[in-house]
């Protein structure tokens, strides 16, 4: 007869089903990143210099903003109730691999240093997004401002002189009709193409809701030129970032890889990480499992290599982490010192194009107009 299987209550928090999010009750609190970091790190501090229900207690004491305070609530009212940190805290406003963490760092008896590290990853995550949004929003930004203008110049402007141009009975240049014909197009088809990308983008979200398409999606996303290695690089950070933090707070490796797939943004990656998590278990090492990753980057694998072989992991991947951060942040800089202008010029170009679109025309007639009085003062 099998052995009854342990109940999910009774095992330690990181064996435990891996739920993010706030699950099916709308009324849980939730955090953002950087106020999960912030509360994070307050922890860390009283921590060191009071027990842990007293330093929840004193920050649930402190104004702020309401879900902070709801999330500080119920984590007091959990601990009053007996539970430990980690299981007192809300899976809705702390993802599994946060509360894995933290019971490791209670069983351990190094509950305030693990905060404090487990703090420091968090910032360093919400720094690299908001990061990667600066550098991507004003490019993303300048490309709706050209579009506008191009549409409206489209719409608006070139049908009126086109009125002027095409009754003058002169033949028009290659350039001329091929804009007016442009701007009939848009003037007649204007509301698909706004809604085109909307539709396009609707449909490609629906079908990448299947997990086998989004699979197949993000393996095809790591392999397109330029952006696949930096998303590689990104999904790496993450990686190495969250890995060294759980092992620094005592997680074994195979549970501490079994709780990072799930965080991973691709899931190329999160596949491959189950699957190392697998061979660990098996009793296989992570050097020899490490190369399933998809299109790891070279310093990854041989930090976590040489960090395997000295025994000193966490530090070596969290040192993998910082330097392909920092790569990442020179990447964005570059990408966008590159981008500013690249869109300015092709923005100048095709307004270039239209306005000289309509010159021609009128040069033409000049010229012919200089002829025919040239012309008559001959005779």
């Amino acid at each position: 007869m099998a052995p009854r299987p342990q109940p999910a209550a009774e095992l330690p928090v990181w064996k435990r089903p891996i739920r993010l999010g706030a699950g099916d009750d709308p009324a849980a609190p939730r955090l953002s990143g950087q106020a999960r970091a912030t509360l994070v790190r307050q922890l860390a501090t009283l921590a060191a210099v009071m027990p842990i229900s007293d330093a929840v207690a004193t920050l649930a004491r402190q104004p702020g903003r309401a879900p902070e305070k709801a999330v500080l609530a119920r984590t007091h009212r959990g601990l009053q109730a007996g539970s430990s940190l980690a299981a007192a805290l809300p899976a809705s406003a702390f993802p599994a691999e946060v509360r894995a963490t933290i019971a490791a760092g209670e069983a351990s008896g190094r509950l305030p240093l693990l905060l404090a590290r487990l703090a420091e990853t968090l910032d360093a995550q919400v720094a690299l997004r908001s990061r990667l949004v600066a550098a991507l929003a004003y490019p993303v930004l300048l490309l709706l401002v050209a579009f506008s203008v191009i549409l409206a110049m489209l719409v608006f402007v070139v049908p009126g002189i086109a009125e002027q141009l095409t009754g003058s009975g002169q033949p028009l240049p290659l350039l001329t009709r091929a804009v007016l014909a442009v701007s009939a197009f848009v003037q007649r088809f204007w509301a698909l193409i706004l809604l085109l990308p909307l539709l396009a983008a609707a449909g490609l979200w629906a079908w990448a809701r299947r997990p086998d398409n989004r699979l197949r999606l993000d393996r095809w996303l790591l392999g397109v030129p330029g952006a696949g290695s930096w998303l590689s690089a990104l999904e790496a950070v993450r990686w190495s970032r969250l890995l060294a933090t759980m092992l620094s707070a005592g997680l074994p490796l195979a549970e501490a890889l079994q709780i990072t797939a799930p965080t991973l943004t691709n899931r190329a990656w999160t596949t491959a990480t189950e699957q190392i998590a697998a061979q660990v278990r098996a009793g296989a090492s992570l050097s020899a499992a490490i190369g399933l990753l998809p299109a790891p980057p070279g310093l990854l694998v041989s930090l976590a290599q040489s960090g395997e072989a000295s025994g000193r992991l966490a530090p070596l991947l969290e040192s993998a982490a910082a330097s392909l951060d920092r790569q990442l942040s020179d990447r964005s800089r570059t990408l966008l010192a590159l981008a500013e202008p690249a869109i300015i010029v092709v923005l100048g170009g095709l307004v270039g194009l239209i306005i000289l679109s309509v010159l021609l025309p009128i040069l033409e007639l000049n010229t012919l107009a200089g002829q025919a009085v040239g012309g008559s003062g001959a005779s």
